[in-house]
């Protein structure tokens, strides 16, 4: 779930990258980096948020007007030497950024080790691609079409879900999306004093605040080159359909963001709307969203329901997203940090509790409990995504069902298990009527768009990086 963006045709593109990268920042918080060039490759890395990492010295020395930038949550892999952008200085000098997961990495690892004499050096999945596309790139004298060759190459070695944006040398700037258009990769453009520039990123928020104009989602296996020149060369190299991730409108994309041509504010009111169906004759008080993804459709379901909305839970924005921290015990304490109460709100009334989804459990049953223990007298938890079962190989830190609470549990096993009253679940049927049947949602019903074959190696070395 990563924040990717890369730019040309700003002369100063380092520092509208940093600006991007700031309205990304809900997409990972673990770490960033920044890649440009001119003359040579120039980089910044550091944990963290974007703020802390970058200065105006900093950016000043990120020359050039191609450049590539990355927020960091981590799937795969926990060291700083994981942190994207990557670089190769051959061919012509070949950077990249992703948003995704590759299935298939360890035995594409032992494929460069053993017969292409590349040596990995980290665990990041990314690398393997780097590696596998500039393999390609260097076989052939240096065309638009041989970039297409690489990125074919990728896709007829690669299993996953991905989107990638990448920069070659003085060449130009490249992106592709994989077979399925799992993860999400818009382009946009801004003419200034009659100049171009073009920008790839994960979500159209960002063309707000540095004012470029959305042209077009990126499709499903298509691969786009702008050169130097500002020349657009595209070319759908296979032909599957879309299968965009559910967890971008439910969970992950901003709620201004467009993704795949549906609003995510939209689907999330209508989402909240649906949920009427299964709450009408619920007696409550109140209906509080849990911030800030699920507000809302809290909002939508009050308005169906005639139910007061409150906010009864404050955010302290200085706590990073629960959900994407690395382990159980930092997801408690950031859970204490994260949420104040209203208690002249909460004391003595009865609360439909409204969040976007359950993962692990952990983040509902601290939240219900401090709830309870601020005086709620019965919190009924609703949550706008069906229940999640299976494992997420495509860029979502699910690592294993085993890790998810409603894997192999019934509706009052994990009612019982969260501290709630009564727990209501979205359907399967209302999310396809809001989301649509093209979407891939594989955590819910284990009807995955790929092969994965290769998953069970994948799950088990996830884990470990869980437990570290």
């Amino acid at each position: 779930m990563c924040g990717i963006i890369g730019l040309i045709g700003n002369k100063n593109a380092a520092k509208d990258i940093f600006i991007g990268m700031l309205n990304l920042q809900h997409r990972g918080q673990d770490a960033a980096g920044i890649l440009s060039f001119k003359d040579n490759f120039h980089i910044k890395k550091g944990r963290g948020l974007v703020e802390r990492v970058f200065n105006e010295e900093n950016l000043e020395a990120l020359q050039g007007n191609l450049g590539l930038g990355h927020n960091r949550y981590p799937t795969m892999g926990s060291a700083f030497s994981d942190t994207q952008p990557f670089f190769l200085t051959y061919p012509y000098g070949v950077g990249m950024v992703h948003n995704g997961n590759i299935i298939n990495y360890f035995s594409l690892k032992k494929y460069l080790k053993e017969k292409k004499q590349r040596i990995t050096n980290t665990d990041n999945d990314l690398e393997i691609m780097l590696h596998i596309f500039s393999d390609k790139l260097s076989a052939a004298e240096f065309s638009e079409n041989v970039i297409f060759d690489g990125v074919k190459e990728v896709f007829d070695k690669t299993i996953g879900g991905y989107s990638v944006i990448g920069i070659i040398g003085d060449k130009g700037l490249f992106a592709f999306k994989d077979p399925r258009g799992i993860r999400p990769l818009v382009l946009g453009e801004r003419i200034e004093n009659g100049k171009k520039s073009y920008v790839f990123t994960s979500e159209d928020v960002v063309f707000h605040s540095l004012e470029y104009r959305f042209i077009r989602d990126m499709r499903a296996g298509e691969a786009v080159f702008i050169d130097k020149k500002l020349n657009i060369h595209s070319r759908i190299i296979t032909n599957l359909k879309e299968k965009p991730c559910m967890f971008e409108w439910v969970y992950l994309a901003r709620p201004e963001s467009v993704i795949s041509g549906l609003s995510v504010y939209k689907a999330r009111l209508s989402l909240g709307k649906e949920l009427t169906k299964k709450l009408k004759g619920i007696k409550a008080d109140l209906i509080i969203p849990v911030p800030d993804t699920s507000r809302t459709a809290a909002i939508s379901l009050s308005e169906e329901l005639g139910i007061p909305y409150r906010e009864g839970l404050i955010k302290n924005r200085y706590i990073g997203r629960t959900f994407i921290m690395s382990s159980i015990k930092e997801r408690e304490n950031a859970v204490r940090l994260k949420l104040n109460v209203v208690y002249s709100e909460i004391a003595g009334k009865d609360i439909i509790l409204v969040d976007d989804s359950i993962v692990r459990g952990t983040t509902s049953k601290n939240i219900i409990k401090l709830l309870k223990n601020s005086g709620a007298r019965k919190v009924y938890f609703v949550s706008t995504c069906p229940p999640l079962k299976y494992p997420c190989f495509y860029g979502i830190d699910f690592p294993s069902s085993v890790e998810l609470i409603a894997f192999q549990k019934n509706n009052n096993e994990i009612k019982n298990a969260i501290g709630a009253d009564r727990l209501f679940y979205q359907d399967m049927k209302s999310l396809r009527r809001v989301l649509g049947n093209d979407i891939c949602k594989a955590c819910l019903d284990g009807r995955y768009p790929t092969d994965i074959k290769e998953a069970k190696v994948f799950e088990k070395e996830r884990l470990k990086v869980r437990e570290c």
